[in-house]
């Protein structure tokens, strides 16, 4: 493996996030559906390919059978929100499918490690819809904040305007500064090893956009990172390990 193992581990900073993530949950509950099984090993995710019927719920029940911690998260519209997979765990989040025909992408992956994308497709000949296809930099509405980081994504750098800030609530300004790829920001505070704790992220952020985030950091060491994987926004290359990492500190 080329880049640090992460452990995940959510911490939300702000109760509009809380709120965004449970309504997003619900619409996207398979509660009671169809079981069909995910399997974690330490190469990837199988199957690639899951038939399902347009308005089918599902019950996801991914099993991680490696010696990594996982997530699953849906990417390029799909409504799923990541869940965390310890080794050796379960977990059964559920997923609605939508009523029109359509394909829909889960990522399942250890960033900087191994990464599957699983189609689910809904519909004979189903093929991404509009809203899936067009990407956008959804993020939490806006609160007030102690310090502003402005962060540039570029290929292949994260570059942040400084490189220290005082703990607190921290707003990120992330802008996509590339000519041609989506990028997207996460904040990962470092733990034992080279194990990462993830506290928030901008996802998908297209070309000349600017997202932000506001997340409550206390005192500590952080990496400031893009984690899209090939397949996911476009993209053939995992940026991880293409370099778009970078130190942060946040200081008493």
């Amino acid at each position: 493996m080329s880049g640090p193992e992460l452990t995940w581990r959510r911490a939300l900073g702000a109760g509009s996030v809380a709120i965004a993530l449970l309504a997003a949950a619900c619409t996207a509950s398979g509660e009671g559906g169809r079981a069909v099984t995910i399997t974690q090993g330490d190469e990837g995710c199988t199957p690639a390919r899951i038939e399902a019927t347009p308005g089918e719920k599902l019950k996801l029940v991914v099993k991680n059978e490696s010696d990594r911690d996982y997530e699953v998260e849906g990417i390029d519209g799909m409504k799923l929100e990541e869940v965390v997979v310890p080794k050796g765990r379960t977990r059964e989040p559920g997923y609605k499918v939508p009523t029109e025909p359509g394909t829909h992408k889960i990522k399942c992956y250890v960033p900087g490690g191994p990464n599957t994308i699983i189609e689910v497709v809904a519909g004979s000949g189903a093929a991404p819809t509009d809203d899936e296809e067009s990407g956008s930099a959804e993020t939490p509405e806006s609160r007030s904040s102690d310090a502003t980081v402005n962060v540039e994504l570029i290929d292949w750098a994260v570059k942040p305007d400084v490189p220290t800030v005082a703990a607190g609530a921290i707003k990120f300004v992330a802008t996509n500064a590339s000519a041609d790829q989506v990028h997207e920001l996460a904040v990962l505070k470092k733990a034992d090893g080279d194990a990462f704790e993830p506290l928030g992220e901008i996802e998908d952020i297209p070309v000349g956009v600017t997202a932000e985030i506001v997340l409550d950091l206390e005192a500590g060491e952080y990496t400031l990172a893009c984690l899209i994987v090939p397949g996911e926004a476009g993209s053939t290359e995992d940026h991880f390990k293409k370099g778009m990492t970078t130190d942060f500190t946040v200081t008493d």
